[in-house]
């Protein structure tokens, strides 16, 4: 994993600091880019490509050893353009890429990008929901056969 920056270890260890760490998402498809939004009250530029404020929550992975497990995100339905690309997504693949940044150093990714693949999505006029999914492996059984005392006694006993 990327080491943070200097700036980013420092605000993450002292009582108070004027840094605010920011999530900046990309839904996008085979066709392209269908949003960039950021949890920010406002819009942000970042490499070059603009990010609109959005109100969103996003579960991101722990970095442990244990399986992993789907991560989530939420974001407010409060502008109708957010449900209608998605919803013109829904029967495409719909990849979501996201990095972490400082609010006053947008350039520079403190972590990411991380890319999942949507799923599972839901609709309800609070908000949009779905479950991120580090590209299906996290729910995939692999190898799809097992090794049971009943097909392999010679291993079991």
């Amino acid at each position: 994993m990327k080491k943070l920056s200097p700036e980013a270890i420092k605000a993450i260890h002292v009582t108070e600091t004027e840094k605010v760490f920011l999530h900046l998402i990309t839904i996008e498809t085979s066709g392209g880019v269908l949003l960039r939004v950021v949890d920010n009250k406002q819009n942000i530029i970042s490499r070059g490509e603009k990010y609109f404020s959005a109100a969103f929550s996003i579960l991101l992975p722990e970095e442990t050893e244990d399986a992993p497990r789907p991560c989530r995100l939420a974001i407010d339905n409060t502008d109708l353009l957010i449900f209608q690309e998605i919803k013109k997504a829904v029967h495409q693949e719909i990849l979501i890429k996201i990095v972490v940044i400082m609010a006053d150093t947008p350039d520079i990714y403190e972590r990411g990008p991380l890319k999942f693949k949507l799923r599972n999505v839901c609709a309800t006029k609070e908000t949009i929901e779905g479950e991120l999914y580090d590209l299906y492996l996290a729910d995939r059984k692999f190898p799809k056969d097992s090794y049971t005392p009943e097909d392999f006694e010679g291993m079991f006993y």
